[in-house]
């Protein structure tokens, strides 16, 4: 059996990270070669037991051992997953020879090394990641912790694995979303400090699926080799360390909004990139051109790279709570070209009134990456990329319409809508049949007062979807302002009610915070 190591020279911390394929019998020799009278505690989670039970019994065979399998999810990344993984040691007679086993992706990894961290103050740990987010990035350099409700990982411990088993094998067994997800980190560390692999994950785009297991060995190793590099210099992220939480800020924030399990970690942290990219290009330190490569990459890999159904109060509030704030300031590591990071300390007002902006960039940069077009240019002859709109496979653009126009009202709506003024909205492949040629103008008696755009449920609807609740509210306000009875309008507010005092406790949250740092919350 051929198999590599790299060695995370850390003085009387130092450990080998051992790669290969069917690594199993290595494993066996060298829990048996360092841990010979001790016991051996497994901690995973339901899912890969579900893959790998049978395969752990066999490679601890002759070991004393017993397994945990936890629930599977981001969402049991708390305290009281803590707690239990502190029981079954304390069951199995766990004591300071014995050894933690983390059998599993980055969450598991994340909880056992802590727990291994904290119990009887600290027992040995080694890490066995098998997703590969959790190779590439978690299982290395002794990070651990879990989530509060407040924020992600705000309390952890640095303890590092006394080694780490990286088996490509067990790529095998990943969907194409967690296999992306992992793809995300590694888009981190080309960014963050390996122009190299930077050019590799350009060359390969979205074909990414298509990569031999050679090539999925050196992208693991690269960015592997890279995370440790860092590591070595910067054990505890006291400057340098700091470069590794490149879409982290604004990933993490994207996480908690949207509630932990809703987006896998990779998924958030390809959004966390592209939001700080365009960050970094509001603050003169990110080019375009890196900015066009960047979302160009991500969207051809699969990534979205918004989440609707977050907020930006509620991004702007997580960002707040993140373990990165020095004050009323975070440290962020911002690209200036591709293998280098700059660190800034950025004010944290500051980055959340660029926030509205950087998210009307992101949906314009995305539709323009599909339409193919360039991000901030119009159409020929048509209205500009900001105007359309993605709804299924179609494209839609959505026009002001005069006060005095006539509604265009669809022959299958309900009860009440024929009450209710429409926008002109119809789909790119119609509008390629009727091409826009001059229009008459209107006679001067018939032009009005005031160009308003049209408010319609259907726009409130769409604005809503996109996490602009208070746009979509105050649509439907001014529907009912002027026309009470409309019974659409009045279901659709009835449907929401619950949100207002949700949204309500998040603005006094905010108040009480903007007060107690002197936050510009404009």
């Amino acid at each position: 059996m051929n198999h590599e190591t790299m060695t995370v020279a850390l003085g009387d911390r130092s450990y080998d990270i051992f790669f290969g394929r069917e690594i199993y019998s290595l494993f066996q020799e060298w829990i048996c070669r360092f841990y010979p009278g001790g016991t051996v505690h497994v901690v995973t989670d339901r899912n890969v037991a579900s893959i790998y039970g049978d395969d752990i019994q066999r490679w601890l065979a002759g070991i004393p051992h017993d397994v945990l399998a936890l629930p599977p999810g981001e969402e049991h990344k708390n305290f009281d997953t803590v707690r239990e993984i502190y029981g079954f040691l304390a069951r199995g007679d766990a004591g300071r020879d014995s050894l933690v086993v983390a059998f599993g992706g980055g969450v598991v990894g994340d909880l056992a090394g802590f727990a291994a961290a904290t119990y009887l103050r600290g027992i040995s740990c080694i890490q066995v990641p098998t997703t590969l987010l959790s190779q590439v990035d978690s299982s290395v350099g002794g990070k651990t912790g879990f989530n509060l409700p407040e924020g992600k990982n705000l309390v952890g411990a640095f303890h590092q694995p006394r080694a780490v088993f990286i088996d490509d094998a067990f790529l095998l067994t990943l969907d194409d979303r967690n296999l992306r997800a992992g793809l995300a980190e590694v888009v981190k560390c080309a960014l963050a400090g390996d122009a190299e692999l930077w050019d590799r994950l350009l060359a390969v785009g979205g074909k990414w699926k298509s990569l031999s297991g050679e090539e999925w060995r050196w992208v693991v190793r690269r960015a592997v080799r890279f995370k440790a590099s860092v590591v070595e210099r910067d054990e505890r992220e006291a400057s340098l360390r700091r470069i590794l939480n490149l879409g982290h800020t604004i990933g993490h924030a994207m996480e908690k909004s949207g509630g932990y399990g809703r987006l896998l970690h990779g998924e958030a942290v390809a959004m966390g990139l592209a939001w700080e990219a365009i960050l970094g290009m509001k603050l003169g330190v990110t080019g375009e051109e890196l900015v066009d490569d960047l979302v160009t990459l991500l969207i051809g890999m699969g990534f979205p790279l918004d989440d609707p159904g977050a907020a930006l109060t509620s991004i702007a509030a997580a960002i707040g709570m993140d373990k990165k704030r020095m004050v009323s300031d975070v440290d962020l590591p911002l690209v200036a070209a591709p293998g280098r990071c700059e660190l800034r300390r950025v004010p944290l007002a500051e980055i959340r009134r660029e926030l509205p902006g950087i998210r009307a960039e992101i949906r314009e940069r995305s539709i323009a990456r599909e339409l193919n077009i360039p991000a901030g240019n119009a159409i020929p002859g048509e209205s500009p990329v900001s105007n359309l709109v993605h709804v299924g496979d179609e494209v839609y653009e959505i026009r002001a319409v005069e006060e005095n126009a006539a509604p265009a009202v669809p022959a299958e709506v309900g009860p009440g809508i024929g009450q209710e003024r429409a926008t002109a909205v119809e789909p790119e492949s119609e509008r390629a049949e009727h091409p826009a040629g001059p229009e008459p103008s209107p006679a001067p008696s018939e032009i009005p007062a005031a160009h308003a755009a049209v408010r319609t449920v259907t726009l409130a609807d769409l604005y809503w979807s996109q996490g602009e609740h208070s746009t979509a509210r105050r649509i439907v306000g001014e529907i009912l302002r002027d026309d009470p009875a409309n019974l659409r309008a009045q279901a659709w507010l009835a449907a929401r009610a619950g949100y207002d005092l949700v949204e309500a406790d998040l603005l006094g949250f905010l108040e009480t915070m903007a007060k107690e740092y002197g936050y510009d919350l404009s």
